[in-house]
């Protein structure tokens, strides 16, 4: 009866382990090297002049897709990748919506809606990868 039991409890084990190694997971965007500055008294900045708003910057993150720029605040700013962390075998970045002044982008792949002012969080699935930003004075440096 003993033997019936060990037998069942390793059965059971190793079930557990099969079933809990399918790896589901979704791929996360890779590191690349970021460094970027931006002035903020240049033109074609100047929409970061407003709380709320985003651009993005051009070929630079993963696949060259862009890094987006996010004024948080007075003086706080957050930078992301803008690959869509979903699905980035398809290369997809995301696009700003509402031009930038939503504070939230979308991917046009799956939908995804990503919000800035929650620190790039997801609809769904993973948020999009944060980068590191100082600001001093009116440059701002985006980098990992």
């Amino acid at each position: 009866m003993k033997t019936k039991i060990k037998l069942l409890f390793q059965l059971f084990i190793l079930s557990g382990l099969m079933f809990g190694c399918i790896n589901d997971q979704q791929q996360i965007v890779p590191n690349v090297n970021v460094d970027v500055y931006i002035n903020l008294d240049l033109p074609q900045f100047s929409f970061l002049g407003s709380i709320n708003n985003a651009i993005i910057y051009p070929n630079a993150g993963y696949n060259r897709n862009g890094v987006i720029i996010y004024r948080n605040s007075t003086d706080e700013f957050s930078a992301y990748d803008a690959t869509c962390p979903q699905h980035i075998e398809t290369k997809t970045a995301v696009k700003l919506d509402d031009n930038g002044a939503g504070g939230q982008a979308t991917c046009p792949h799956c939908k995804t809606i990503y919000y800035f002012y929650d620190y790039g969080r997801a609809s769904k699935g993973y948020p999009l990868k944060r980068y590191n930003v100082n600001k001093s004075g009116n440059t701002v440096y985006v980098y990992n």
